[in-house]
């Protein structure tokens, strides 16, 4: 079962509550834990075009050190949806694993359920490059500007409708090098409503 993703609650000039910066475990993690908490608007925001944990380091045979348990939401919501045990069910793999009686995985398998979990969890952005954070002391908030790379076959990266200006206002800093690269700079808001 992939859980339904929440539905966009985000106004363009309303700050949001919390924003990530890079996608490994210990943000998917906070992604994945705020996910059902409907009230806080959240956005993470990674550089990369997708999730990639320790690439060239998934050695075949490898494990991780720590036991399944410690997936990115178990020990915090044993019910979370975006666990390690909903991810073998949402694979048709629960019985295998449960039959094979292995307490740590396969660090190829923590990757690949990592990937499960951004794939599919609403509010990650990637190919987006933070350019720089600063205090807004007039608006007792810090604002956060990204640069965001627009895919050359027109998928830009957009998920549920959140591109350039929906994120905040325009950013003009950089434009021509931004367009030149085909980045679009944008400025987010982070703090109280």
């Amino acid at each position: 079962m992939i859980p339904r993703p929440r539905p966009a609650q985000h106004e363009p000039e309303a700050p949001r509550d919390l924003i990530g910066i890079g996608i490994g475990p210990f943000n998917l993690s906070l992604a994945a834990l705020a996910h059902p908490l409907t009230e806080l608007d959240t956005a993470f925001y990674d550089q990369r075009p997708a999730f990639d944990w320790h690439p060239g380091l998934l050695i075949d045979g490898a494990t991780l050190q720590v036991p399944f348990l410690a997936d990115l939401v178990t020990l915090a919501d044993p019910v979370n949806p975006w666990s390690f045990l909903n991810y073998l069910r949402s694979r048709d793999r629960l019985f295998p694993f449960y039959f094979a009686e292995r307490f740590h995985i396969h660090r190829a398998e923590y990757a690949a359920y990592c990937r499960w979990v951004s794939d599919h969890l609403p509010g990650l952005h990637f190919g987006h490059r933070i350019d720089a954070v600063r205090w807004n002391p007039g608006r007792d908030l810090f604002e956060v500007d990204f640069t965001r790379r627009h895919d050359p076959e027109g998928q830009d990266g957009c998920e549920d409708g959140e591109c350039g200006d929906v994120h905040g206002r325009a950013y003009a800093k950089n434009h021509d090098t931004a367009s030149a690269a085909r980045w679009t700079t944008t400025c987010i808001r982070v703090g109280p409503s």
